[in-house]
């Protein structure tokens, strides 16, 4: 991390070359002496409050663009996102796109996404997840029937409305694992006699704060 000197000596050469002013005419411009002027490249020394002033009023800057660094502005990375619609419900026998079900959108990093698969969304309600998920919060689900053991995932039981829940697989049980602070959500358990349908896997998630 740069210091304060190096700080201000990397800024006063952008603006000089900006300007296209060398040492000796920004010298004679600010009425400094030309070896002051030289330590303050050289972050040998650091200016005056009032001198600051001076150079941000030449080069027609803010002090603070003097004095603070861009390094960390300029190396922020823009991440391409995505839109992806924002569902209702998932209901069984439903499309599961169709406008009316269609409440918001969200945006998610395209790392995310996957070619040739399907995304959705849905907003957490309640608390069976709040280990992981708060009540509002939006999570991100690639449409898949194929989940693997121990993941989370959006899932219909017996052509009700889908819910988030951990899936574990022993034999031919299916257990649905809430993930909760509140003791009264327990496990659910079903077996091949009932009607499981996976709808796809949860990969991410979005919060507002």
């Amino acid at each position: 991390m740069l210091g304060n000197k190096e700080v201000m000596s990397k800024n006063i050469k952008r603006f000089m070359k900006e300007k296209n002013v060398d040492r000796k005419q920004l010298s004679k411009d600010l009425n400094v002496k030309y070896t002051t002027l030289s330590d303050w490249i050289n972050a040998k020394t650091y200016p005056r409050i009032d001198k600051i002033e001076l150079m941000a009023n030449y080069f027609d800057v803010s002090k603070s663009d003097l004095v603070e660094s861009k390094e960390d502005l300029n190396a922020l990375e823009v991440i391409p996102v995505i839109s992806i619609p924002v569902l209702a419900k998932v209901s069984a026998g439903q499309p599961m796109y169709a406008e009316e079900n269609i409440i918001d959108h969200t945006f998610v990093s395209k790392t995310l996404i996957k070619n040739g698969k399907e995304y959705f969304s849905l907003v957490v309600s309640g608390d069976s997840m709040d280990k992981e998920f708060k009540d509002g919060d939006v999570v991100i689900v690639e449409k898949d029937s194929y989940i693997e053991n121990g993941q989370i995932a959006v899932v219909q039981v017996n052509g009700y409305n889908a819910t988030v829940k951990r899936v574990r697989f022993q034999n031919d049980v299916i257990m649905l694992l809430p993930e909760s602070t509140n003791s009264e959500h327990q496990p659910q358990i079903y077996t091949k006699d009932d009607e499981i349908t996976f709808v796809g896997r949860v990969v991410g998630m979005n919060r507002k704060y």
